[in-house]
């Protein structure tokens, strides 16, 4: 009798499949196929986005420099932290003569401009008084005493224009360094190392940064929508659920 049972059994077993060992449908499988298609593509469109803005940044860094030596004078010079930190802080070994150079220059200008009771009240006056109206109006007449003596002291401009130079020999070859970083590394440039209006500049005057920049918005595109059809697989939600 238990024998009986017992074959019985094992007979209803083999007729009866579970759940989970059902075959998928055929539309299941194309849906699992179409899945696994768009992950590889969003992987590669990924990469090549990731390729094209290493470009572009490198790219931009390079006008950037080219850019700066075209210049007397290099403003924003502080806006980016890891430029600072190279400056003042780092000071990589190889940019050393650069640095020094700059600050020799600057110590000789200062050494003249010490040379002028004015300025040594109005340079005092601008930092150390404790009238906000007195430190404001030092600083105006500052700026009047530098065009002034610009105009009528041979060595002051001199030494000025030593100095500028000497800042964006030493500024150029921070940027060079970082760039340098960058590309070892695989990595973007910091972003606050180019001006933001300079950027719109060099944008508007060089082709190939137009061009990266037209491929990387295609790609971003292309990375939103693959992004979004394979949630839609993933999750079964068709076209018409979402406009609804």
């Amino acid at each position: 009798m238990k024998t009986l049972i017992l074959s019985l059994m094992l007979l209803a077993a083999a007729f009866i499949q579970p759940a989970h060992a059902q075959k998928p449908s055929d539309k299941e499988t194309q849906e699992a196929g179409e899945l696994a298609r768009l992950e590889k593509s969003l992987e590669n469109i990924n990469a090549d986005l990731q390729e094209k803005k290493l470009e572009y940044s490198w790219k931009m860094a390079e006008a950037y420099m080219e850019y700066c030596k075209r210049l007397t004078t290099i403003e924003g010079t502080n806006l980016e932290p890891r430029l600072t930190q190279l400056a003042t802080v780092l000071k990589p070994q190889e940019l050393e003569p650069l640095r020094l150079a700059y600050e020799k220059a600057n110590k000789e200008l200062y050494a003249r401009l010490d040379t002028y009771p004015e300025y040594v009240l109005l340079d005092s006056l601008s930092k150390k008084s404790l009238d906000t109206e007195t430190r404001n109006n030092a600083r105006m007449a500052l700026k009047e005493f530098y065009k002034e003596i610009y105009n009528e002291d041979a060595q002051y401009k001199e030494l000025l224009l030593k100095k500028k130079s000497a800042l964006k020999e030493h500024y150029i070859a921070c940027v060079a360094y970082l760039l340098d970083e960058s590309k070892r590394d695989n990595t973007l440039m910091p972003e606050k190392v180019v001006p933001n209006n300079v950027k719109r500049e060099l944008k508007e005057s060089d082709v190939s940064l137009q061009q990266l920049t037209m491929e990387i918005n295609n790609l971003e595109n292309l990375q939103r929508q693959a992004i979004r059809k394979c949630q839609q697989l993933k999750y079964g939600i068709s076209n018409r659920e979402l406009e609804e």
